[in-house]
């Protein structure tokens, strides 16, 4: 692939950065907070699960009007679990929970396999570039985690006005790293999302599947950024 390849980009949230505490910690702590215990496995399984699940789904969010959407992927976790409280009581708990972490830029972290990645790339030569249905946080949390550097194309779906997976934003971001679409390598974590969406556009694509629960997909798919390298 390396010689068909001259940019990579990426997904931001759940590719390079995740927010701490994680998910499946939130879920479970607010399990316990509500009078639940269960074992953390079990809520990054389930999680997991409910992730695979809505993954189609999760391609008609618009960044606004979320939250019937986010009240049945809490139902499903819940109901997996067997949690016999009030659901919609959890569900108001939980999305308070995330609401005090998810805004905040020094909750964002990255991924141990990221800047590593990102160095051999750049040495490289790549042109790097990242494409985010995000809001202005995402600029502010690659610039706390001096990410921001390494890219030659940083496009914000909130900035633009089009969110992914419409093949737009991802000819935007290959327009403003000056390389030809099918020149480019896009990776990111969501089936849906993002590898469908950039193949719209005729880029290459790449699934990054940290928690394995894409082994029926028949796409490029790596369990780490580590093993990225091995592509080009």
């Amino acid at each position: 692939m390396t010689e068909e390849i001259d940019a990579v980009m990426f997904d931001l949230g759940g590719t390079l950065i995740d927010f701490v505490p994680s998910k499946n910690v939130v879920f479970h702590k607010a399990l316990a907070d509500n009078g639940f215990n269960v074992d953390l496995k079990d809520v990054t399984r389930v999680v997991a699960s409910a992730e695979r699940k809505f993954d189609e789904e999760s391609a008609n969010l618009d960044g606004l009007h979320e939250d019937a959407f986010w009240d049945r992927f809490d139902k499903y976790v819940l109901d997996k679990l067997s949690y016999k409280g009030d659901q919609n009581k959890f569900a108001k708990y939980v999305s308070k929970e995330f609401d005090k972490i998810v805004p905040k830029t020094e909750s964002w972290v990255e991924y141990p396999d990221a800047r590593p990645l990102l160095d051999k790339l750049k040495q490289r030569g790549f042109a790097l570039g990242i494409i985010s249905n995000a809001t202005e946080l995402a600029r502010r949390v690659l610039d706390n985690l001096d990410l921001t550097r390494y890219f030659d194309a940083i496009i914000i779906s909130d900035e633009v006005g089009v969110r992914k997976p419409d093949e737009r934003i991802f000819l935007l971001a290959a327009k403003k790293a000056e390389s030809l679409p099918n020149r480019v390598l896009f990776v990111g974590d969501k089936l849906a999302v993002d590898v469908l969406g950039a193949k719209r556009a005729g880029m290459n694509a790449m699934l990054i599947d940290r928690a394995g629960i894409y082994s029926d997909v028949d796409c490029l798919r790596v369990r780490s950024l580590d093993d990225l390298s091995k592509y080009l």
